[in-house]
């Protein structure tokens, strides 16, 4: 008997402990973040995302070979609000993301590996961050988060490491950076980074 009433007077307290650390599903229109990503990407204003437009947005081009539905070449607007609607059905607030960091051929060690939302991501998908270890690989985190992982969306990648005060990484990586990486809950693995000192 006194334990069903302990058991009683925990669970309360269990739940409160387990809902404190779960990570909520941003909201996403995906209609909304499709016109978005047109509005910014598609620059001759076809109503499409072909691949020289999407080398402005290397997240999103990673996605065309799965995603181009009629292998046109190009992403529709309704082949944007399918992608986005799939991560609003996975229901995944956090997914793990892992990425290996190489800078000439070698681990890039101690570095901070910046993962920035799109802006047509709109302002519910977090930044997250990860430094990266002895072997080159980082694990993310959201600021505040209470486990490693990412929101489901569309990145910019900026990668910085300073050695005696001077950034030894490339602007085209971090400041002007020509890195994206997609978060989505059907892929899965590490995501592999070969930065080069010269272009």
């Amino acid at each position: 008997m006194k334990a069903r009433v302990w058991l009683l007077l925990l669970l309360p307290l269990l739940a409160v402990a387990c809902s404190s650390k779960r990570i909520d599903v941003p909201s996403l229109d995906p209609r909304d973040v499709a016109a978005k990503a047109l509005e910014e990407y598609d620059a001759n204003k076809d109503g499409f995302l072909d691949a020289k437009e999407l080398d402005r947005c290397p997240g999103l081009k990673t996605a065309l070979l799965r995603f181009d539905k009629d292998k046109d070449g190009r992403f529709s607007r309704s082949e944007l609000e399918e992608y986005f609607t799939l991560w609003v059905e996975s229901k995944t607030g956090l997914q793990q993301v892992v990425c290996r960091v190489s800078l000439d051929n070698r681990p890039l060690i101690g570095a901070t590996v910046v993962l920035d939302p799109e802006a047509f991501m709109g302002g519910n998908v977090k930044p997250a961050k990860g430094v990266t270890d002895s072997n080159g690989e980082a694990r993310f985190q959201l600021d505040g988060a209470p486990q490693p992982g990412c929101n489901l969306g569309i990145y910019r990648v900026r990668i910085t490491k300073t050695d005696g005060g001077k950034e030894v990484v490339p602007a085209r990586y971090n400041t002007n950076t020509q890195l994206g990486i997609e978060v989505s809950s059907w892929l899965r693995g590490r995501t592999v980074f070969s930065l080069q000192s010269r272009s």
